[in-house]
């Protein structure tokens, strides 16, 4: 046999044809769609495929594979391990075939870089198994895959290979789709997922159905997203619209990415569309960082088949975040699959605003390759930055003109009055415990550091109906805490008083009577208002809306902390004159369309840091960096997943077992355990604690010393962490920082 895969077993010709299925299901499915691809580039898709794993005849890589399966190795002339891809290259006939020179050069780079290696080609050691392995079997191999081998020794195509495509070659677009779909079709195959899964299932469909059933009636966001379905869009609209049905209707008959910032956020709305009582929509599929243990738990028993298709992009709709499909303009190692999974598809940015303004510039560059390959986008927010319009309109491959771009905010819905106050909650405790008897009281502020504190002197004001949620408690308690806080803001008549951080933003659905909020950017600002009369018009005169806005004491203000302190101060300039006034959804879009003018953030480290990002992704060189360092890059806080001291000494022993108990044994132990861990930016250890101790040292140990498993990226925390699940009450992890406060 002449292996291709040890796990299942496969050779080369049943992996290749394989591919050649995945192949026919994707021209098939799509094909008609991809107006970025020629007849004749299918053909020479057809022919990349067919060659592609040829080199793994290589004596090498067979014995490689005998090895694992306990069989005698083959004799080899030669003892270099070379990667198989650029063997496949030295294995075609390109003279037996009627190619361009500009067809050549793509078909050895899409062979050649299928595999992205550390080891670049060296042409003596490329020749040297060639000649002395794989020609002398040539006709083996010409049997065993049906394919004309070449005759002829020759490493021209090394020369081909060391000089890689650039954005300014005339046909780098032309390559990113060739090898884009060969890597999506090499992935499904290995696999063992279609390339294409739900092709027949268009959810705009399902949305109709969905809208009909519960006689629902299109408004005026929802006829302008379905009447605009072959152009692309730019939707702002305000809290409570139909957004997410919107975006549905948009979708129609294509393939879709729906991306969302939260990953709470998309989990609900993968649940609203997945499940019986929502659309019953069968073909969407979930990818984030998390995604597998929430379909473990929520995705029924094929969970681990629509995981492998989420994974490999393959589903008719996917709900995802930006790191894992849209870090394309990074052009790290391996992007062209994403890249060539855009063409023909469409791509919904949810809330573009809430993103730093790096990530924002990431973003427009996205939409600009998208448009190259022939995808569309929709960026629907509920508040559009004027600077992110400005640089689309800059863009070569986006004609604006072309853009449908709708407002839908309702000026008769009066939901806030808002009332600045320059001072800190701290100073207004007795009031706001006061307020909290009878009514529901909501509290936002900048840090987890605050939150604890605020908890803690609120608790002794107020007593027991006082509660607290930030990022700081673990998985599963801070799940049990989102339900709860939804739990009782549906209580109509249950009063109290909730702590919170600006995790609840956009990612949890809620509707307090009262909010007491540190001011923070306005588009943020805005977005807390939302978990205030959200679903109601304001009813009475008084202010509903309390805004603290002293700069140099509420917290997560300032250089290298949460909020830019120019960016607030400059929309708190814009606010002012709504101090005791109504603060009305029109009013609020053109508050950030001001202040997100670059002449108005003119002077800000917020223009800075956007001007500086998209001259970093203009002047980026493709292939120098690998796909997790485009990740790194992208997520830029780096998070340490950590288990406290005190959580993990109950699961000493079970460590134990663990570490030496069957892989088939270990999974549930995992889930069990990540539960009970929190995720902390990586930044906040480079501080010291209270007691001037470098906060590294409060990492103790990994949970499991072996780098493979995946427990080891568990630290165990020196801290103490307190929660009661009973009364969901608790502050979460304990220990004090001398200087830097802990985020969100």
């Amino acid at each position: 046999m002449v292996y291709a895969k040890s796990e299942p077993v496969e050779t080369i010709r049943e992996h290749t044809e394989q591919l050649l299925t995945e192949y026919k299901r994707l021209r098939k499915a799509y094909g008609d769609r991809l107006a970025v691809l020629s007849e004749r580039d299918w053909e020479l898709l057809e022919m990349i495929v067919r060659y592609h794993d040829v080199g793994k005849a290589d004596g090498v890589f067979q014995n490689r594979i005998r090895q694992q399966r306990g069989e005698e190795k083959l004799f080899v002339a030669h003892d270099r391990t070379i990667p198989h891809n650029y063997l496949s290259v030295g294995l075609v006939p390109f003279h037996r075939y009627d190619l361009t020179e500009n067809e050549k050069r793509l078909f050895i780079h899409a062979v050649g870089y299928h595999h992205e290696r550390k080891q670049e080609p060296v042409k003596a050691f490329i020749q040297e198994a060639l000649e002395t392995d794989l020609l002398p079997k040539r006709e083996a191999i010409t049997r065993h895959m049906e394919l004309p081998v070449t005759e002829r020794l020759s490493v021209e195509f090394v020369d081909y290979l060391q000089k890689r495509y650039t954005p300014s070659d005339p046909e780098f677009f032309r390559y990113i789709m060739l090898k884009g779909l060969l890597h999506r079709l090499d992935h499904a195959a290995s696999a063992h997922v279609p390339v294409e899964a739900g092709v027949d299932e268009p959810v705009g469909i399902y949305t109709d159905r969905f809208m009909d059933g519960r006689g629902f009636q299109k408004n005026e966001l929802q006829r302008f997203a379905e009447a605009n379905r072959d152009r692309n869009v730019i939707a702002i609209a305000q809290t409570g619209m139909g957004k997410t049905e919107a975006a549905l209707l948009w979708a129609g008959e294509d393939k879709t990415f729906f991306t969302l910032p939260l990953r709470v956020s998309i989990n609900a709305i993968y649940s609203r569309i997945t499940e019986d009582e929502g659309m019953a929509y069968s073909a969407a599929g979930l990818l984030h960082s998390t995604a597998q243990d929430y379909l473990d738990e929520n995705g029924g028993e094929h969970w681990e088949k629509l995981y492998d298709q989420s994974r490999q992009l393959s589903n008719k709709l996917l709900l995802t975040t930006i790191d894992q499909i849209l870090k394309f303009p990074f052009y790290y190692r391996g992007f062209e699959k994403e890249l060539a999974t855009m063409a023909g598809a469409k791509v919904i940015i949810d809330e573009i605003q809430v993103y730093d303004p790096d990530i924002a510039a990431m973003l427009v560059k996205s939409l600009e390759m998208i448009r190259r390959v022939g995808g569309r986008f929709m960026v629907m927010t509920a508040t559009m930055p004027t600077l992110y319009l400005e640089e689309l309109r800059a863009l070569d491959g986006i004609d604006m003109d072309r853009v449908a771009q709708g407002e839908f905010v309702d000026p008769d819905l009066t939901r806030h009055r808002i009332q600045l106050r320059e001072s800190v909650v701290e100073d207004h405790l007795d009031e706001v415990a006061e307020r909290g008897r009878d009514k529901q009281v909501l509290i936002i502020v900048n840090t987890v550091r605050r939150a604890v504190q605020l908890y803690e002197r609120l608790h002794e004001i107020a007593g027991d109906e006082v509660y607290l949620l930030h990022s700081q408690f673990t998985r599963e308690d801070r799940q049990l805490l989102e339900g709860e806080i939804r739990h009782f803001n549906e209580q109509e008549k249950h009063p109290g008083v909730w702590i919170t951080t600006q995790l609840v933003e956009a990612s949890i659905d809620i509707d307090f009577d009262e909010l007491h909020t540190e001011l923070s950017v306005l588009d943020s600002f805005f977005q807390r208002l939302g978990r205030c009369y959200r679903k109601r018009k304001l009813d009475h005169q008084q202010p509903n809306v309390f805004v603290y806005t002293d700069l140099n004491r509420i917290s997560g203000i300032g250089r290298n902390n949460v909020y830019d302190r120019s960016l607030v101060e400059k929309g708190l300039a814009l606010l002012d004159e709504y101090d005791g006034a109504i603060l009305d959804e029109p009013s609020k879009v053109e508050l950030v369309r001001k202040l997100y003018h670059p002449d108005y953030l003119s002077g800000t480290d917020f223009l800075e840091q956007f001007e500086e990002a998209m001259d970093f992704f203009d002047s980026l060189d493709p292939f120098k960096m690998t796909e997790k360092e485009a990740q790194q890059k992208l997520r830029k806080i780096q998070n340490i997943t950590v288990i406290p001291g005190n959580l993990f000494d109950e699961w000493t022993d079970e460590v134990e077992v663990y570490r030496t108990a069957p892989r088939s044994e270990k999974r549930a132990f995992r889930k069990a355990i990540q539960r009970q861990t929190i995720s902390l930016p990586q930044s906040m250890f480079y501080g010291k604690d209270a007691a001037g101790e470098p906060l590294q040292k409060r990492l103790l140990r990994r949970v499991v010393d072996n780098p493979r498993d995946p427990l080891s990226d568990v630290w165990v925390l020196d801290a103490h962490y307190e929660f009661n699940p009973e009364t969901c009450q608790g502050k979460g992890i304990s220990f004090q920082l001398e200087k830097q406060d802990l985020f969100t």
